[in-house]
């Protein structure tokens, strides 16, 4: 989105009112930007620009008594001027952050440091931390257990190269028992352990169709029951710090928003639906209240960056909170993270 081209002097007010309500989360008056701001303008002279703000979109006033607080449009313009080459130089502000990113020592797989680049996405910015996992298409399959824990339901344990760790129930016959299971378990590890889960689906299909009439009976059920194991499944996402909105003031005005949105929280479909198109993007994603494109997200931004393992981009991090987060530290942040 562009945002619109303002005069220098309206933007430093913009600017210097956007930063204020960060700090504060009141309304700001002309008065207190006349105290502060550097080219030590009169009020009568704020007041006019801050009115020609709220004209154009970038400000609201809650109250007729009240100051400004920004819009939508007004986060949006603030945010494009922070991601500005000149002005996105932040390497001083997060290195007594960057010393508070705490990682596991020592070999540890991908899920044990992406549970911790979530905890301190979440800790650092005081807000709620997101990471998508990798999709289990981008893994690379390492070994597979099965253990039969009703007459039709195996357990699938499943480990991935990079350390992801996945159970999954399968539907099987009932005839199937354990010992055969433990086979199922023994072929696959054999035929398939170091290869990507999008080649093996590739490879099912193809020894099925051209082989087929060879299987014999325990081959077939392997072949069937890792069909099932192997197919697309959504992305699981960590979610750490969902409590720290109860701490922003603007939640607590409406208790039934603030319901709604920890129940968003807690059930992740949506959260992960905005975090694929995020996935979509190069860089860095920043929505902005009605850009998150759900209701319930009004209030909230997400600040989010993809993730790569090699050359391809396999998950998401991400901050998401209240639209009054600090922009300057938490975009920081997840570049740094």
């Amino acid at each position: 989105m562009n945002s619109p081209i303002i005069d220098e002097r309206s933007k430093s007010i913009l600017l210097a009112i956007i930063d204020k309500y960060i700090e504060s989360a009141e309304p700001v008056g002309s008065r207190t930007i006349a105290k502060n701001h550097s080219e030590h303008l009169s009020s009568a002279t704020i007041r006019n620009a801050m009115s020609d703000l709220e004209d154009n979109g970038f400000l609201s006033q809650p109250h007729t008594s009240a100051g400004r607080i920004p819009t939508d449009k007004g986060y949006r313009f603030y945010v494009d001027h922070l991601l500005r080459p000149q002005n996105f130089l932040m390497e001083a502000e997060i290195l007594s952050d960057k010393r508070s990113l705490e990682y596991p020592s020592g070999n540890q797989n991908l899920q044990s440091v992406l549970e911790s680049a979530c905890d301190n996405l979440s800790t650092i910015s005081q807000q709620t931390g997101l990471v998508m996992l990798p999709g289990f298409s981008t893994t690379c399959f390492k070994h597979i257990e099965f253990t039969k824990v009703a007459p039709q339901a195996p357990l699938a344990v499943f480990f991935s190269e990079q350390g992801i760790l996945q159970n999954k129930i399968l539907p099987i016959e009932s005839d199937l028992t354990q010992d055969q299971l433990t086979s199922i378990s023994n072929y696959l590890n054999d035929e398939f352990s170091g290869k990507p889960i999008k080649w093996i689906r590739k490879e099912l299909l193809k020894r099925l169709r051209l082989e087929k009439k060879h299987y014999n009976q325990l081959a077939q059920k392997a072949h069937d029951l890792s069909s099932t194991l192997f197919e697309d499944t959504n992305n699981e996402l960590l979610v750490q710090g969902a409590l720290n909105l109860l701490d922003q003031p603007e939640f607590n005005e409406d208790i039934g928003k603030i319901k709604t949105l920890l129940k968003t929280l807690e059930e992740k479909t949506k959260l992960i639906n905005l975090l694929d198109l995020c996935l979509d993007h190069e860089g860095m994603t920043i929505l902005i209240g009605e850009e998150n494109l759900q209701e319930e997200m009004g209030n909230c931004s997400l600040i989010a960056q993809n993730y790569q393992m090699g050359n391809e981009k396999v998950g998401t991090l991400a901050v998401f909170g209240s639209k009054r987060m600090d922009y300057k530290k938490i975009i920081s942040i997840v570049n740094h993270t």
